[in-house]
């Protein structure tokens, strides 16, 4: 830009004239009268799994698979230390 260019005002522009609104803090309202009912909650079983069962579900603990999958982060650029 030149010295000689100049930018136009916009005669309709104004600065606001509408009031603030009132301060309303953010506290916590009152409870509702009524509350909707809870959703059943099953009983427990009884069952409980057996030593095998549980194994399965976490894994195995078999070592040459966790070597494997942390060699796989590693070559993916993933620290497996710090993800989950």
């Amino acid at each position: 830009m030149t010295p000689d260019d100049t930018l136009s005002l916009n005669p309709t522009l104004a600065p606001h004239t509408t009031p603030t609104p009132e301060h309303r803090s953010a506290e916590q309202g009152p409870a509702p009268a009524d509350l909707p009912s809870a959703p059943a909650v099953p009983a427990p079983s009884g069952d409980a799994l057996s030593a095998r069962e549980v194994e399965a579900l976490m894994g195995g603990a078999d070592a040459s698979m966790t070597e494997a999958n942390m060699a796989l982060d590693t070559a993916e650029g993933i620290d497996p230390d710090t993800e989950s």
